[in-house]
């Protein structure tokens, strides 16, 4: 029997058990080391993104391949062979391949208009039930984006492939449209403001630090996440609890961008207030983009002249394409011994305490909580 941590409805989560899968000739089975605790978990667990239920929660997920069907590609999505025993993690989206964005736009197969997504959609109502990664093992079915964890990635930073793949995106989104050259869009020596330094946020700022951006500026009233902040490559933090107004976080901002605002803000806050503090915070002709309103939240108040006067860019973000978790593997290999990737994570909890990783997530008081099943 397999132990998963069941969603079943508003603050309700319980630890069920079920029969080990068979797997059938087009499917696999991944047995799960690690299993991040995304921060659309708890919008889940809270009620505020509304899901299918029975739900096995969790797509953060690295593992080791333990079974794989005759049909089972044994090669990865970037070529390399596959087979029992490989560490590996997943895009966590199972799209159609047949809607318009998956045949038209197929570099935005995250707009795939019947997407299923692992820990999301996926329900547990039915056999093989295990679509989630707060569980002892996940089904993996047809069509799943794997990919093989480079060679002396460990496998709990492998685990943070997902948050890595939503940074890196949020972060490309600001070269284009833009000339770097003509000062437009980023490009190294550029400024940058991440507003909110949850796990995301951080891992942006690495991100940022990594292709040449300077300064990276971080704006966060949490202590735990300003002090692992400044390992991952932010320059300068303005603490919520010192710049308690939004005039003087646009001051400090300025201050340290020679008088004129960031060439790049990045809103990872998931506030309302938030955004609308990315137009003061942005230079004329920057660049603002959105990622953190991924659930309903209530609405901005947004005088579109400044838009307008500032002659800004505003892209939003929505989660990541298959391929992006990819380019966040080789941004972990290549800079695992340059960032405390494992400082990270703050807490780690046993499937049996499923709730205890949503709620620290909730409370704030971890920066990252993991599942790591027994």
């Amino acid at each position: 029997m397999v132990k998963a941590a069941v969603f079943l409805g508003k603050e309700q989560l319980e630890i069920q058990e079920f029969p080990k899968p068979k797997v059938e000739k087009d499917g696999a089975l991944l047995r799960v080391t690690h299993c991040g605790v995304c921060g659309t978990d708890p919008h889940i667990f809270r009620g505020d993104l509304a899901v299918p239920t029975p739900l096995v929660l969790g797509h953060e997920f690295a593992g080791i391949m333990e079974e794989m069907g005759s049909d089972f590609p044994r090669k990865d999505m970037l070529g390399k062979p596959l087979q029992i025993g490989d560490a590996v993690t997943l895009g966590t989206s199972l799209v159609c391949g047949e809607c318009y964005y998956c045949r038209f736009v197929p570099q935005r197969n995250n707009l795939c208009e019947n997407c299923d997504i692992y820990g999301i959609t996926l329900t547990s109502t039915e056999a093989p039930h295990l679509f989630g990664g707060f569980s002892e093992y996940v089904y993996l079915k047809p069509g799943s984006w794997v990919f093989k964890v480079p060679e002396g990635l460990d496998l709990e930073i492998a685990a943070l492939a997902d948050p890595m793949a939503c940074a890196t995106r949020t972060f490309e989104r600001a070269y284009s449209p833009g000339l770097p050259s003509a000062n437009e869009g980023f490009g190294a020596g550029k400024s940058v403001v991440i507003q909110g330094l949850g796990t995301i946020g951080i891992l942006a700022a690495a991100a940022a630090k990594t292709a040449g951006a300077y300064p990276v500026i971080g704006i966060e009233g949490v202590d735990l996440r300003i002090d692992m902040a400044k390992k991952f490559g932010c320059d300068e933090i303005i603490n919520l609890n010192e710049y308690t107004t939004k005039e003087a976080r646009e001051a400090r901002v300025k201050e340290l961008t020679n008088g004129l605002g960031a060439d790049v803000v990045l809103e990872m806050a998931g506030i309302p207030a938030a955004f609308e503090e990315s137009l003061m915070l942005v230079r004329p002709g920057g660049k603002i983009i959105e990622f953190g309103h991924f659930s309903d939240v209530g609405n901005a108040s947004i005088n579109a002249q400044h838009i307008v006067n500032k002659d800004v860019d505003i892209s939003g973000v929505f989660a990541y394409p298959n391929s992006q978790i990819g380019i966040a593997l080789n941004l972990l290999a290549a800079t695992k011994d340059r960032f405390p990737y494992k400082d990270l994570i703050t807490h780690r909890f046993p499937v049996e305490e499923a709730e205890k990783a949503i709620r620290a997530g909730m409370d704030k008081t971890c920066v990252k909580s993991m599942i790591v099943p027994k």
